[in-house]
């Protein structure tokens, strides 16, 4: 499981795996941190692009990219960023900021799909 928070928005994705979040989370906002990634323990996760996003005069491409974790502390747990979620849009049981902080307390993986 993936959680993916929208900054400009303040809305929190749970999607079922990194390649689905990757799929729906444009590189060219990702790039620009319009999006912020957590694995399933609520640990940070960072973008590594395969191919890089392009830019022309007229013309923007999204690249491609894969999710690796943080290396060293310089972004909060999901935990820690609850307080700035507004909605949370996922499915049962993932549909409110409460039920995502449950899951993390129970261990986050633990917990049931």
């Amino acid at each position: 499981m993936i959680f993916a928070a929208e900054t400009e928005e303040c809305s929190l994705h749970v999607f079922p795996d990194a390649f689905t979040a990757a799929a729906y989370c444009e590189g060219l906002d990702v790039e620009s941190t319009v999006w912020v990634f957590w694995d399933d323990d609520g640990s940070p996760l960072q973008p590594q692009f395969t191919i890089p996003n392009k830019r022309g005069l007229f013309t923007a491409m999204s690249g491609i990219y894969h999710l690796v974790p943080v290396l060293g502390d310089h972004r909060p747990a999901l935990g820690e960023s609850l307080g700035q979620i507004r909605q949370v849009i996922g499915e049962w049981p993932f549909n409110s900021v409460r039920s995502v902080r449950d899951y993390l307390a129970r261990g986050g993986a633990a917990y049931p799909a």
